[in-house]
């Protein structure tokens, strides 16, 4: 059998590999781009755009974006998971140079291509860099400014955040070149690229240094900011400003420019379609250029209308773009889904065929493996037949001097059970051999091309026979058993070894008893027994599935479980415990070995009560108390004090509250603490009696019929009993 189940994984592998196969010839390889920016203001939006724009012109390109919104350590991770999801090729625009080159260059060690866009890394681990060349951007404001200036006057310079590179190449060219004004007196604070943020750096410098004629901005944005601080406080006009970036659109550089908000931006060129280009270029190991400076001017008041007019002109361009490309990408979408199926049929057919030729290469097999297996079985008869002739001889050995014995009579009943035992287990061994024999002419009679698996296996069919017979003689003697006695069940699927256990138990234990876990389980749930001796191999429910939920039930979590077993094993034994067994013998077994570790466990149960009761009313638990336990009893007495006062409580309905019937609460109660429910119940009653006797002066009867006493003169009566001295006499002392 197990060969023909290797057939069986061959098969279902060789048919995944051959689907694999075949999709992959019919799926075309996509490239993979994945695109990480630094932020996601508008300049950059206006970027993804024209990336866009520059994956639709080449073939099978896939791009993925993501914004670090100026974090440089978001962006460090997000490249990771770029990197992780196999892309063909990474485009960077830095946040922070110092904290992003480690992750380019985990990237570029990788053999993954990188092109920094924009910005720079400290490090020389890339394939090319794409941007504007910031110095010379710095050296030509700088140099507009002068001018207008008239080589005179203060300038503030606000840069963007520390660790760009842009920031610092801007901030040289513009000092650079300042160099040659010595009339400018400038200064430099850093900012955040953010209106908000430069628009509090303006207000502050501008309360310092009213005197500020000109504010460089080293993106729109911030020259916005500066320019609605001044705004704030009326000098809007006394200030010349000027920014970077020069994008189209509301309250952008262009329009800020043509309001005469701004005297210049400078246009900060975008071109994000020759990024793709470049990165195929690289992809496909053709000639590409390392260093690529994108060409660009300022925006003054006397082109900014024309300058609108050409974006404006590209954005519709842009978006009609977008349109076509986007029909494009659903005629490509059903394109590959008719080829995939065109595929999928041809690999349909050529697996019709390969199943055809395999079902007829399996078939050969199976009458191989069926010849093997009949081979196998004959062996095991033969082996068995064997056997059983050698038992035949200490078999009659032993049966004959038995009803030798059990024939000369004068036994007593205990004895008489005892041999009754050894005797229907010497007729069992006795029929199992003359099966065995039988099971040979059996098979001697069978033709050459019976089924082999029809043949009914002998152990199975006596242990299913067995299991049936001791199923039908579950025994439940009919806890009515002395109050004084404690109740053991017996659970094991051998009636024989429950019979004999009750001979042993009987005289000084009253014995329940079950044929499997089971109906162990039902049986323990009703009579809450002191403690439970169990069988570990038995049907339907074993031992450790028994003992487990026997443990995980709050009726009879505390009920102490003997496992009694043939399992010797030390790992055998660890297992039980680890199932929650009290104790573990095996067999054989002594006799009195047994009986010894069950009276020291009730012992036990006895001397440590896992919840006593002060007088006060407080659970007041061992250290060594089991904890469901406690909390079993902290719900009694909860339960308790919530019907303290009610005259009329009966035991079904508190024990219906805890989910348990009536003799379930009295039994579980009784094991725990040694006393009845309506004893522990009634000793409360008394305590609150107490306290209040003390520590109120309302009248007696009043106190009785509080804690639920329907008769005031029962109340004195228990109370006295209790406390050795009348409610009276206690306000009286």
């Amino acid at each position: 059998m197990r060969g023909i189940r290797n057939l069986k994984y061959q098969k279902y592998y060789r048919l995944r590999i051959l689907g694999s196969l075949v999709l992959a010839s019919c799926s075309e390889r996509r490239t993979v781009i994945g695109v990480s920016q630094c932020s996601d203001d508008p300049w950059r939006q206006k970027v993804n755009r024209e990336i866009k724009i520059g994956q639709y012109q080449n073939k099978n390109v896939d791009v993925r974006f993501c914004s670090a919104d100026n974090d440089a350590k978001r962006q460090v991770q997000q490249i990771d998971s770029l990197v992780e999801s196999d892309v063909d090729l990474l485009i960077v625009a830095p946040s922070d140079a110092h904290t992003v080159t480690p992750a380019v260059e985990r990237a570029y060690k990788k053999g993954i291509p990188v092109i920094l866009y924009d910005r720079k890394i400290d490090s020389d681990c890339y394939t090319a860099y794409v941007g504007a060349d910031n110095v010379e951007i710095g050296r030509v404001v700088a140099r507009f400014i002068a001018a207008k200036l008239g080589g005179k006057g203060k300038a503030l310079e606000i840069a963007g955040l520390k660790g760009s590179t842009p920031v610092e190449e801007r901030h040289q060219g513009f000092m650079d070149e300042m160099k040659h004004h010595p009339g400018i007196a400038t200064s430099t604070v850093n900012g955040d690229w953010n209106v908000a943020g430069a628009r509090k750096i303006m207000s502050r410098c501008l309360a310092n240094d009213p005197n500020i004629q000109c504010v460089f901005g080293h993106n729109d944005a911030e020259a916005l900011g500066a320019w609605e601080a001044a705004k704030a406080v009326g000098m809007e006009r006394d200030i010349m400003f000027v920014g970077i970036d020069g994008l189209p659109g509301e309250r952008q550089g262009i329009d800020l420019v043509k309001k005469g908000c701004f005297a210049a931006s400078y246009i900060y060129p975008t071109h994000g379609e020759i990024l793709v280009t470049l990165a195929m270029h690289i992809l496909n190991k053709e000639p590409f250029s390392r260093v690529n400076y994108l060409p660009s001017s300022l925006v003054t008041a006397e082109n900014a209308a024309i300058v609108e007019m050409q974006n404006n002109e590209i954005m519709s361009q842009a978006n009609s773009l977008d349109a076509i490309y986007a029909n494009i990408d659903s005629y490509m979408k059903m394109y590959r889904s008719q080829k995939i199926i065109s595929c999928l049929a041809a690999f349909i057919v050529l697996l019709l065929i390969v199943l055809a030729a395999y079902n007829y290469y399996v078939y050969q097999t199976k009458a191989k493996v069926g010849r093997r297996l009949r081979q196998i079985a004959d062996e095991k008869v033969r082996f068995f037949t064997k056997a059983s002739h050698q038992l035949r001889t200490p078999l009659t050995l032993v049966a004959g001097p038995l009803r030798q014995l059990i024939s000369q009579g004068g036994f007593d009943d205990k004895q008489q059970q005892t041999l009754d035992i050894i005797q229907r287990n010497v007729d069992e061994l006795e029929h199992l051999t003359a099966s065995v024999l039988n099971f040979q002419t059996r098979v001697d009679s069978a033709t050459d091309n019976t089924d082999q698996r029809q043949q009914p296996s002998l152990s199975d069919e006596t242990v299913s026979q067995l299991v049936l017979q001791d199923s039908r003689r579950d025994i439940v003697t009919k806890n009515d058993p002395d109050d004084d006695l404690d109740t053991i069940l017996i659970v094991d699927d051998n009636a024989d070894i429950r019979s004999y256990l009750r001979s042993l138990l009987s005289a000084s234990y009253y014995v329940i008893e079950a044929s499997d876990g089971r109906n162990g389980l039902r049986l323990a749930r009703e009579s809450v027994p002191g403690l439970i001796v169990s069988d570990v191999m038995m049907p339907i429910m074993n031992g450790l599935e028994f003992c487990s939920k026997i443990k995980a039930d709050d009726v009879t979590c505390h009920i102490p479980v003997i496992l009694l077993t043939a399992r010797s094993a030390e790992s055998q034994r660890i297992e039980g415990y680890e199932h929650g067994a009290d104790g573990y013998i095996t067999k054989p077994f002594s006799a009195d070995l047994l009986l010894t570790r069950i009276e020291s466990m009730l012992a036990n149960r006895r001397k440590i009560k896992l919840a006593q009761l002060d007088v006060k009313g407080e659970a007041s638990g061992a250290t060594d108390t089991n904890s469901a336990d406690n909390l079993f009893i902290s719900r009694f007495r909860e339960a308790a004090m919530q019907h303290l006062s009610d005259t009329d409580l009966k035991m079904d309905d508190l024990g219906s509250e805890l989910h348990l019937s009536r003799v379930q609460l009295y039994r579980k109660i009784k094991a725990l603490t040694g006393k009845s429910p309506t004893d522990i119940i009634r000793e409360m009653r008394l305590n609150r009696g107490h306290h209040l006797l003390c520590h109120t002066d309302r009248p007696i009867s009043e106190i009785a019929y509080e804690v639920g006493f329907a008769v005031p003169s029962y109340f004195t009566t228990c109370f006295k009993k209790q406390y050795g001295i009348n409610p009276t006499e206690l306000r009286r002392g």
